[in-house]
C-alpha cells in the first residue's frame, strides 16, 4: 500500500520552562486532541504515515518531539533525562491547556508513558492507546546493567552537548545505515526520510554532512524501574479504554525475548484484570505504524471512534 501523508498540520511550540515543545496539531485547534508520543531516539515524524489513514471529523492529533528530540528543546547543561520527566510532560500539556482529560497514542517508550501516566493518574486520561510497547523491563539485572552504563557514559555525553562542535557528522548513507540498525532492522531506508525531516540538520562544518538534532544524553535516559508486583498495581488503576497493539515480528536477541516475555505478563495480567483492554497482534516490526500503517490504523481507528468523544473542544 502507498504511504500516504497529511499536509495539513501546524507546527507548534508549547513553552516550558527550559524553552519549548515542538509538535505537529492536524485537524481544527479549537477541539482536543489526542496526544501521540513517539519511541526513544524518534520523534513527531513517526506517525506521519499513521495520521492519514486516522478518522479527522470532529478529531484532532498532537504529534510531540519529546525533549531533547526533533525541534523541541534540550533541557539544562548538566542535566540528564529521566522516564519521570516525560510522565510530568504529558501532565504538564494537559494542564498547560486546561484538558480535563488527555487522550494518549504512544510507540515504545511512548507507550510505556502513557501507560505510566495513565496508572498514576487515571481520572485524567480517557483513552489509551499503546503501540508494541507498554512497560519497562523489571529484571534487575537488566535495571542494574542500565545503570551501571548511563552512569559511565553521563560525564562524557554531557561534555559533548556542552562543546558542540565537538558533535560528529554523518553522510545521509551513514545516517540511513545507523537508523536502520538501532531500529534492529524495523525501518527501511524509506523510512527514515519521515523521521530525518526532524531527526537532522546539515553541518555547518563540512558540506554534505549533517549532525543529529537529538540530544546526546537522551541515549543514557534514566528509567522507572518498577516490580511486576508494582505493574500490575498500576495496570489495576487503570479506568480508562486501553488498547495494545503488538508487533508479531520480534527482535531475536536474549534482551529482547526477556523484553518480549516481560510484555507478554503484563498483557495476560490486563486481559484479566484490566476491564477495558483489548489486545491485537499484527505482522511487522517494531516500527509497523510506520512502515505499514494500514496493519493497525483499522483497529485503532474502530477504538478511537468506539471511545472518543466527538468534537471534544478545548
Amino acid at each position: 500500500m502507498e504511504k500516504l501523508e497529511d499536509p495539513n498540520f501546524t507546527e507548534v511550540k508549547i513553552p516550558v520552562p527550559w524553552g519549548h515543545v515542538a509538535g505537529k496539531w492536524y485537524g481544527p485547534a479549537d477541539v482536543k486532541p489526542i496526544l501521540m508520543i513517539h519511541g526513544w531516539l524518534d520523534n513527531a515524524g513517526s506517525y506521519d504515515t499513521l495520521i492519514p489513514l486516522l478518522p479527522k471529523d470532529g478529531i484532532s492529533y498532537l504529534a510531540i518531539d519529546l525533549p531533547g528530540h526533533g525541534f523541541s528543546s534540550h533541557i539544562p547543561e548538566g542535566m540528564t533525562y529521566s522516564h519521570y520527566d516525560y510522565v510530568w510532560l504529558i501532565h504538564r500539556i494537559r494542564k498547560i491547556y486546561n484538558w480535563p482529560k488527555v487522550s494518549l497514542i504512544g510507540h515504545s517508550l511512548g507507550a510505556i508513558l502513557c501507560f505510566l501516566y495513565a496508572g498514576i493518574f487515571p481520572q485524567n486520561v480517557d483513552m489509551v492507546i499503546n503501540l508494541d510497547g507498554m512497560i519497562p523491563f523489571t529484571s534487575p539485572e537488566f535495571v542494574i546493567g542500565m545503570l551501571e552504563a548511563g552512569l559511565a557514559k553521563t560525564s562524557t555525553l554531557i561534555a559533548h552537548h556542552m562543546t558542540p562542535k565537538s558533535q560528529p557528522t554523518y553522510s545521509k548513507e551513514e545516517l540511513v545505515e545507523r537508523m536502520i540498525a538501532s531500529s534492529y532492522n524495523s525501518l527501511s531506508p524509506e523510512d527514515c526520510e519521515y523521521l530525518f525531516r526532524r531527526g537532522i540538520k546539515k553541518s555547518s562544518r563540512e558540506p554534505n554532512k549533517f549532525t543529529l538534532r537529538s540530544d546526546a544524553r537522551v541515549k543514557m535516559i534514566h528509567i522507572i524501574s518498577l516490580s511486576q508486583e508494582n505493574y500490575h498495581t498500576l495496570a489495576r488503576e487503570i479506568k480508562c479504554p486501553i488498547l495494545y497493539i503488538s508487533a508479531d515480528s520480534k527482535r531475536n536477541t536474549p534482551r529482547s525475548r526477556k523484553f518480549n516475555e516481560n510484555q507478554k505478563t503484563i498483557e495476560e495480567f490486563m486481559q484479566k484484570n484490566t476491564p477495558l483492554f483489548e489486545y491485537q497482534e499484527v505482522s511487522g516490526k517494531h516500527h509497523v505504524h510506520l512502515t505499514h500503517p494500514e496493519r493497525v490504523s483499522g483497529t485503532m481507528t474502530d477504538f478511537i471512534l468506539k471511545y472518543r468523544t466527538p468534537k471534544s473542544k478545548i
